[in-house]
């Protein structure tokens, strides 16, 4: 698989962007800004404004470069080829987030307290955009829902990844719309995270699995 120039426009364009975020915000940031904020929304936390921007440089690249070659390791390469794009859709949304959260950092640093707004509206985003794909994206080891019984089963695979499609959309809609009615962060999370967590990646494939094991549709692991 040839690197393709066109392929990784958006992610390069993202990195670039953010550069010019990093050159905005160090000439009118102090030397030390706040790293880390608590559940008011306030800092607790500080750290030097030239780390904080070379940590953002460094892990949107890092990412950049791990998750367009990741997939390649696979070892269900040969079967999961021919839908390379798909990972890449995948690895474009996590590099524009990441780009997002330090852009938000750098923003809540000059503001003095975390936008949690900006943070919700963000987050809410790729829950959709990630639901979207999600039903699109062929059994393998490094992107999306990986658990015991997924990973052992096509079917279960693709199952728990349009029902999981179903709740990151409708996951993000609601952490939206919370934000919207200004509910606290921390709350909004919980209410969605949580349950989308443990739902989609625990209790449907595990019963799923369970009920094809019973059906005698599954034997041994499709490995």
């Amino acid at each position: 698989m040839k690197w393709n120039f066109k392929r990784d426009i958006f992610p390069l364009s993202m990195i670039l962007i953010f550069l010019a975020v990093c050159w905005y915000f160090y000439s009118i940031l102090p030397g030390i800004i706040p790293s880390h904020f608590n559940a008011k929304g306030l800092p607790d936390n500080y750290s030097s404004k030239d780390s904080m921007i070379l940590v953002g440089i460094a892990t949107s690249v890092v990412l950049y470069l791990v998750l367009t070659f990741i997939p390649m390791i696979d070892p269900f390469w040969k079967k999961i080829e021919k839908k390379y794009d798909v990972f890449l859709l995948f690895r474009d949304l996590t590099v524009a987030f990441i780009v997002f959260m330090f852009s938000l950092s750098f923003i809540s640093a000059k503001e003095g307290t975390f936008r949690s707004d900006l943070f919700g509206y963000g987050f809410g985003l790729l829950f959709i955009l990630l639901g979207n794909y999600l039903p699109r994206l062929p059994r393998n080891f490094f992107f999306g829902i990986r658990s015991p019984w997924t990973l052992a089963s096509e079917v279960v695979w693709h199952k728990t990844h349009r029902v999981g499609g179903i709740f990151f959309v409708a996951g993000g809609l609601l952490l939206i719309l919370l934000t919207l009615l200004k509910v606290e962060l921390f709350i909004s999370i919980f209410i969605v995270l949580i349950p989308i967590v443990i739902y989609t990646a625990l209790i449907y494939p595990y019963m799923l699995y369970k009920k094809l094991q019973r059906q005698g549709e599954i034997k041994t692991p499709e490995l």
